[in-house]
């Protein structure tokens, strides 16, 4: 008899003994929250904290014992801690280990914002230069032109403006015209893949003021052209062969480059 109440009073002192600790726990709890957190809730599946310096100070291992605490009596697998710009990510793994998944600094995050900004800008109407050229010529006949475009695309990789300068040499017997045009030129691409190669047909036109000069005129006049043709990507650019037809410049078939400065 007197051992079973013996036994009983072991008991009720170790209840109380453990009853005792929880409650120590949570006070000590209590006190490290607001010790280092302004602020707490419990969501469904995380805890989300306010820190305070206290905590933005601990070092690594005190933060986790702090956080590791906090799942356990809150039941919880993933903390959200957040303080001024940074944000950090606590989880317990399959094997119930606390391990900090990510700390996000916002500030990175809006300076990496504005960068990629500044790079869409000079993407979306990027620069281009172009060099075309043809010739044609036998012992009677000689036809050289050359001509360059330097624009941008109003619309990314559809739709160029540029502005074109171009020389022309056309010789039969001795007879010899010049024809320098200088004006805008404008093509709409129509982007095409074609057995993985990237094939573009295009439509444009253009308008100019043309220097001539033959035995006969020596003037500056207007001259209008249609421009069609075909854009395959090459390389840092595309290679380009076209049809022109022009007021003065009649009809001519060029190859040429486009290169893209902002392409690699």
């Amino acid at each position: 008899m007197i051992m079973k109440r013996f036994y009983i009073v072991i008991f009720m002192l170790t209840v109380g003994a453990y009853c005792a600790a929880q409650n120590s726990a949570k006070s000590g709890l209590t006190i490290s929250l607001d010790e280092y957190f302004e602020a707490d809730s419990t969501d469904a599946t995380f805890v989300s904290l306010k820190a305070k310096p206290h905590y933005v100070n601990s070092s690594l291992q005190s933060k986790s014992l702090m956080i590791d605490n906090i799942l356990s009596i809150r039941g919880r697998k993933l903390a959200y801690v957040y303080y001024d710009h940074k944000r950090e990510i606590w989880g317990k793994d399959a094997a119930n280990n606390l391990v900090r998944l990510d700390t996000i600094d916002l500030n990175s995050i809006s300076e990496l914002k504005m960068a990629l900004g500044e790079s869409q800008k000079l993407v979306k109407h990027p620069w281009f230069v172009y060099f075309g050229g043809q010739g044609m010529f036998n012992s009677d006949y000689l036809n050289l032109a050359f001509n360059v475009r330097a624009g941008f695309f109003l619309l990314s990789e559809k739709w160029d403006l540029a502005l074109s300068q171009g020389f022309s040499l056309s010789s039969a017997g001795e007879n010899e015209t010049f024809n320098i045009p200088i004006g805008l030129s404008s093509k709409y691409y129509f982007p095409t893949t074609f057995k993985g190669q990237r094939i573009s047909p295009y439509l444009g036109a253009g308008i100019a003021y043309s220097y001539m000069s033959d035995a006969d005129i020596d003037e500056w006049q207007p001259d209008y052209s249609a421009l069609a043709g075909v854009s395959w990507a090459l390389g840092p650019g595309s290679l380009d062969l076209g049809l022109q037809y022009g007021k003065l410049s009649k009809f001519g078939i060029s190859i040429g480059y486009t290169f893209f400065p902002w392409r690699k």
